[in-house]
């Protein structure tokens, strides 16, 4: 499993870059699900979106650190990468938010390596629309593994 500590960057409030306008097709597809999350492509930039409540994004706002972990999950009748979003909060407490992209699918791995080339990403809470942006930084080092990995997928 490859774990990455993220830097934030650009402050961690909504006015630094702006909110970013969501494509239709993300926001319908935001709208079938009641609380969760997803990847997308939003203007040339890579989105990790959680959808949820406000009072669940008060305490999301108040993080101290963020680490992403990546674990390869090599099965036949799902290849997947596993992507695991965990915050830890001034007050101690834990998220974890998890994604695993299909690495059968183009534009999954598409985005995976897009993250790894730009070394950064977007965290965006949603409850009607977008609320916040955190936006994380991905280190060098750490961005190789992920590629390394990433090409262990065949990609």
């Amino acid at each position: 499993m490859l774990s990455i500590l993220l830097k934030p960057f650009l402050g961690k409030n909504k006015d630094a870059g702006g909110i970013p306008d969501l494509h239709p097709d993300t926001v319908m597809s935001l709208s079938l699900i009641d609380s969760g999350c997803l990847f997308a492509q939003i203007n040339g930039k890579t989105a990790f979106i959680i959808k949820g409540s406000g009072d669940d994004f008060g305490i999301i706002k108040e993080f101290r650190t963020i680490t992403i972990d990546f674990d390869l999950i090599e099965k036949a009748e799902f290849p997947s990468l596993a992507f695991f979003l965990n915050i830890e909060t001034g007050s101690g407490r834990r998220l974890r938010f998890e994604y695993f992209f299909s690495t059968e699918s183009g534009d999954e791995t598409d985005i995976l390596g897009k993250m790894c080339g730009d070394r950064r990403f977007d965290i965006l809470l949603y409850s009607s629309g977008v609320d916040y942006v955190i936006r994380a930084e991905i280190p060098e080092g750490q961005a190789a593994e992920l590629s390394a990995l990433l090409g262990k997928t065949g990609r």
